[in-house]
């Protein structure tokens, strides 16, 4: 049992945002059971996000079709009929505001997103089903294996295609052919031991010198370069026949040496859904030995083989428990956990990466513990319990809370936000990153007291002047002006335009059946009675802080005072000054 202030700031480290019922339901249960019940909950039926991204493309395509028949859409060049991203954007948004009971899963899929990075600011932007079925793997594997997730990640096509080692190939000197070595970098560096040497609890190791102990070395990247050799896409897939290219080609292996110009050996050319398959005579069959002895792969093996015990060395590597336990707990907990709680949490993550434990002891240690070593000046009693600040919460988090929290919806029942409108007010959007290197580094420190202390805050490096004031005057749209995200089911209608989705989200809000509207009846019904709007407050507060007794309330009271015989205006108004309030920004712990 816990409180309900509890459960809704539980909820906001273990979910994409939660209305009063959800909130109430684990403050009755208590989130240990709460906490167990998503854990053991029957798997979701596979690749869901793949299937509902085809059946939006397959919708839009319809009309594309419709509109403008098949000849005008077999294009030389750029082809609407292609699925961009967009229907990936759609989908996920239709999961993200529509899941009442993989909650848990759903969380930890965007927090993995943010670590196993792939984006549509690369090619990748023409295949949103290759992207929904890598997404699949991230919600599949939300409390399975890392090693297999990580074997998964690093045979996925768009994976082989956004670090470059789809057709990668064995050195040829003689021709001036070398493994690329980006992927081989990136899984060491981001997926698994990071830079240098690590602790149980994360801290630094340390030479003689008091210098930090690089990791591995550029010979352990061009070693590993030598295992990501020979893979390439299943098979070509193309959608139309035009004068460059034959139906007969689709569902054609794809080949080394088979007489296709390699520009077509790429999205949006070939199979962006299946695993890469491996050709042997483009793998470097010979011995490798990386990390001082600690892989040691003797030759002869396929690329599968040796991807497969390269990826479950790096997961049992020392460094990589703390290193993926740390990222867990910035995103979902707090910005700086102490030793201890990494440790414990490194712990469970065990040699195989035990993604169900892990997670379990990075939401459950705080129930029980102090989860950073600092005290800050906000630092406040609950319920015998010490709270304080413990990291700003991401735009996109902010948005999932609110819209989840009242209940958007709207006539049709397609969710399908394109996703555009969001990004380039907060700049995040998921599997939209500007880099492989996530939207923001975990070790970036704003200017101010934190640096002052030596410590962290990740997500303060996309809270610019620019994009705090866009949250702002986005807030102001969403609850005043009832603009919230455009959601598409149309073409584009601007004359001879073949394109699709309609974007324009001021076309798109005044579709009166796409249009999101927030649910807030009950609240205006309190709001009815002005000598219950201090009650009124402190329960949208508890809804979207956590607590009660708001700092902000007295300026809220104050700012609706002259139109408080209005209920929708003063709900407008609770809601806007709760939501750009650092109460509600900040995540308390």
């Amino acid at each position: 049992m816990g409180t309900v202030n509890q459960a809704s700031r539980f909820l906001m480290q273990a979910s994409l945002g939660a209305n009063r019922s959800t909130i109430e339901q684990l403050a009755d249960m208590g989130p240990e059971a709460w906490l167990q019940r998503q854990l053991n909950a029957k798997a979701p039926e596979a690749g869901k996000f793949q299937r509902n991204t085809e059946q939006i493309w397959h919708y839009f395509r319809g009309e594309l079709l419709n509109a403008h028949g098949k000849s005008a859409l077999d294009g030389d060049g750029n082809n609407p009929a292609l699925p961009y991203k967009w229907y990936f954007h759609m989908a996920w948004w239709q999961d993200a505001l529509s899941e009442q009971e993989h909650l848990l899963r759903q969380r930890v899929a965007q927090a993995l997103s943010e670590l196993l990075v792939i984006s549509d600011n690369s090619s990748l932007e023409l295949d949103a089903i290759g992207m929904a079925s890598f997404y699949d793997l991230l919600y599949e594997n939300a409390f399975g294996s890392y090693a297999d997730l990580l074997y998964a990640v690093s045979m996925h096509p768009c994976m082989g295609v956004y670090l470059s080692h789809m057709n990668n190939q064995k050195a040829v000197p003689a021709k001036n052919i070398h493994p690329d070595e980006n992927y081989a970098r990136e899984i060491m560096q981001l997926f698994s031991i990071g830079l240098f040497m690590l602790n149980p609890d994360g801290s630094l190791q340390r030479d003689e010198q008091g210098n930090s102990i690089p990791s591995y070395h550029n010979r352990d990247i061009r070693e590993l370069a030598r295992v990501f050799t020979g893979l390439t896409a299943e098979s070509y897939r193309y959608e139309w026949s035009n004068r460059f290219w034959s139906s007969s080609y689709n569902g054609q292996p794809v080949g080394f040496d088979d007489g296709v110009e390699s520009s077509y050996k790429t999205v949006p050319f070939v199979n962006m859904r299946k695993p890469m398959v491996g050709h042997e005579s483009h793998h470097d069959r010979g011995r490798k030995e990386l990390l001082d002895g600690f892989i040691k792969l003797p030759g002869g093996q396929s690329v599968s083989e040796e991807v497969r015990e390269v990826v479950d060395r790096l997961v049992a590597h020392p460094n990589t428990a703390p290193f993926v336990a740390k990222h867990l707990i910035q995103q979902m907990v707090t910005s700086n956990p102490s030793g201890d709680y990494i440790a414990a949490v490194a712990e469970k993550f065990g040699a195989r990466g035990d993604l169900a434990a892990t997670i379990q002891e990075v939401l459950s240690y705080p129930l029980r513990n102090s989860v950073n070593d600092t005290k800050y000046p906000a630092q406040r009693e609950e319920d015998g319990r010490s709270l304080q600040p413990q990291k700003l919460k991401s735009p996109l988090l902010r948005l999932t809370q609110i819209l989840r929290a009242f209940n958007a919806s709207n006539r049709s029942g397609h969710l399908w936000l394109i996703g555009d409108d969001i990004q380039e007010a907060v700049q995040q959007h998921p599997l939209s990153a500007s880099t492989v290197f996530n939207f923001y580094k975990p070790d970036f420190v704003p200017q101010g007291m934190l640096k002052d202390i030596a410590e962290v805050a990740p997500e303060f490096e996309i809270h610019t002047s620019a994009t705090s004031i866009a949250y702002v005057n986005l807030m102001y749209y969403w609850f005043f002006g009832k603009y919230l995200p455009g959601v598409s089911t149309e073409i584009n209608q601007t004359d001879n335009i073949q394109n699709a989705p309609e974007l324009n989200p001021d076309y798109l809000n005044n579709v009166e059946q796409n249009k999101l509207r927030l649910d807030f009846s009950e609240e205006i019904q309190i709001a009815r009675n002005p000598e219950r709007h201090d009650e009124l407050i402190d329960r949208m507060s508890e809804l979207l802080l956590g607590k009660r007794q708001a700092d902000i309330k007295p300026a809220i009271r104050e700012a609706f005072q002259s139109y408080r015989f209005n209920p929708e205006w003063v709900v407008q108004t609770i809601a806007f000054m709760l939501t750009i309030s650092p109460e509600f920004t900040v995540l308390e712990v």
